[in-house]
Protein backbone atom coordinates (compact mmCIF):
# COMPACT_ATOMS: atom_id res chain seq x y z
CA UNK A 1 0.00 0.00 0.00
CA UNK A 2 1.41 3.43 -0.91
CA UNK A 3 2.63 5.81 1.73
CA UNK A 4 -0.07 8.34 0.82
CA UNK A 5 -3.17 7.56 -1.15
CA UNK A 6 -4.25 9.67 -4.09
CA UNK A 7 -6.98 11.18 -1.93
CA UNK A 8 -4.44 12.44 0.60
CA UNK A 9 -2.22 13.80 -2.15
CA UNK A 10 -5.09 15.67 -3.79
CA UNK A 11 -6.25 17.04 -0.44
CA UNK A 12 -2.71 18.27 0.36
CA UNK A 13 -2.44 19.86 -3.07
CA UNK A 14 -5.79 21.60 -2.59
CA UNK A 15 -4.60 23.02 0.75
CA UNK A 16 -1.28 24.16 -0.71
CA UNK A 17 -2.75 26.23 -3.51
CA UNK A 18 -4.99 28.55 -1.56
CA UNK A 19 -4.88 31.73 -3.68
CA UNK A 20 -4.02 34.07 -0.80
CA UNK A 21 -1.18 31.80 0.34
CA UNK A 22 0.23 31.50 -3.17
CA UNK A 23 -0.05 35.25 -3.68
CA UNK A 24 1.73 36.05 -0.40
CA UNK A 25 4.52 33.54 -1.14
CA UNK A 26 5.01 35.01 -4.61
CA UNK A 27 5.08 38.59 -3.30
CA UNK A 28 7.64 37.61 -0.66
CA UNK A 29 9.89 35.89 -3.20
CA UNK A 30 9.46 38.19 -6.19
CA UNK A 31 12.46 40.48 -5.51
CA UNK A 32 14.77 37.47 -5.06
CA UNK A 33 13.38 35.91 -8.25
CA UNK A 34 14.01 39.12 -10.20
CA UNK A 35 17.58 39.30 -8.83
CA UNK A 36 18.19 35.68 -9.86
CA UNK A 37 16.80 36.37 -13.32
CA UNK A 38 19.07 39.42 -13.74
CA UNK A 39 22.10 37.33 -12.83
CA UNK A 40 21.08 34.50 -15.18
CA UNK A 41 20.40 36.88 -18.07
CA UNK A 42 23.77 38.55 -17.51
CA UNK A 43 25.56 35.20 -17.71
CA UNK A 44 23.55 34.22 -20.79
CA UNK A 45 24.35 37.50 -22.53
CA UNK A 46 28.08 37.17 -21.77
CA UNK A 47 28.06 33.64 -23.20
CA UNK A 48 26.26 34.75 -26.36
CA UNK A 49 28.78 37.57 -26.87
CA UNK A 50 31.64 35.03 -26.68
CA UNK A 51 29.90 32.72 -29.15
CA UNK A 52 29.19 35.57 -31.56
CA UNK A 53 32.91 36.41 -31.46
CA UNK A 54 33.71 32.82 -32.41
CA UNK A 55 31.18 32.93 -35.24
CA UNK A 56 32.60 36.26 -36.46
CA UNK A 57 36.10 34.79 -36.57
CA UNK A 58 34.83 31.93 -38.77
CA UNK A 59 32.79 34.16 -41.06
CA UNK A 60 29.38 32.90 -39.93
CA UNK A 61 26.83 35.68 -40.40
CA UNK A 62 23.10 36.23 -40.68
CA UNK A 63 20.68 33.37 -40.29
CA UNK A 64 23.54 30.85 -40.32
CA UNK A 65 24.30 31.92 -36.73
CA UNK A 66 20.98 30.67 -35.38
CA UNK A 67 21.78 26.94 -35.10
CA UNK A 68 25.20 27.69 -33.56
CA UNK A 69 23.60 29.99 -30.98
CA UNK A 70 20.94 27.35 -30.29
CA UNK A 71 23.73 24.83 -29.70
CA UNK A 72 25.44 27.20 -27.27
CA UNK A 73 22.16 27.87 -25.46
CA UNK A 74 21.51 24.14 -25.09
CA UNK A 75 24.95 23.71 -23.52
CA UNK A 76 24.39 26.70 -21.26
CA UNK A 77 21.06 25.28 -20.09
CA UNK A 78 22.66 21.86 -19.45
CA UNK A 79 25.49 23.54 -17.54
CA UNK A 80 22.94 24.58 -14.93
CA UNK A 81 21.94 20.97 -14.27
CA UNK A 82 25.08 18.94 -15.00
CA UNK A 83 28.80 19.13 -14.38
CA UNK A 84 31.98 17.21 -14.96
CA UNK A 85 31.85 14.08 -17.07
CA UNK A 86 28.06 14.20 -17.41
CA UNK A 87 28.23 17.70 -18.92
CA UNK A 88 31.04 16.69 -21.28
CA UNK A 89 29.04 13.66 -22.45
CA UNK A 90 25.99 15.87 -22.96
CA UNK A 91 28.14 18.22 -25.05
CA UNK A 92 29.32 15.27 -27.13
CA UNK A 93 25.74 14.16 -27.81
CA UNK A 94 24.60 17.67 -28.69
CA UNK A 95 27.62 18.12 -30.95
CA UNK A 96 26.80 14.89 -32.83
CA UNK A 97 23.21 16.05 -33.28
CA UNK A 98 24.24 19.46 -34.63
CA UNK A 99 26.98 18.01 -36.86
CA UNK A 100 24.33 15.74 -38.35
CA UNK A 101 22.30 18.89 -39.05
CA UNK A 102 25.22 20.28 -41.07
CA UNK A 103 27.19 22.44 -38.62
CA UNK A 104 30.98 22.60 -38.63
CA UNK A 105 32.44 20.38 -35.85
CA UNK A 106 35.50 22.64 -35.44
CA UNK A 107 33.31 25.63 -34.64
CA UNK A 108 31.18 23.50 -32.31
CA UNK A 109 34.31 22.44 -30.42
CA UNK A 110 35.26 26.08 -29.92
CA UNK A 111 31.74 26.84 -28.69
CA UNK A 112 31.91 23.92 -26.25
CA UNK A 113 35.20 25.25 -24.89
CA UNK A 114 33.76 28.76 -24.52
CA UNK A 115 30.50 27.68 -22.88
CA UNK A 116 31.47 24.85 -20.54
CA UNK A 117 35.22 25.44 -20.31
CA UNK A 118 36.18 21.93 -21.40
CA UNK A 119 36.36 19.82 -24.50
CA UNK A 120 33.69 17.28 -25.34
CA UNK A 121 34.13 13.73 -24.09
Amino acid sequence: MPYRTHDKRVRNYDLAVIPDVVRSKFEARKSAMVDDQKQYQSLLTDMEIKVRGILDSHGIFGNFRIPYLNFARALFRAKGRNSGLALRKYATCEKAKFVEAGLDPVILDEIIQAVIGAVAY
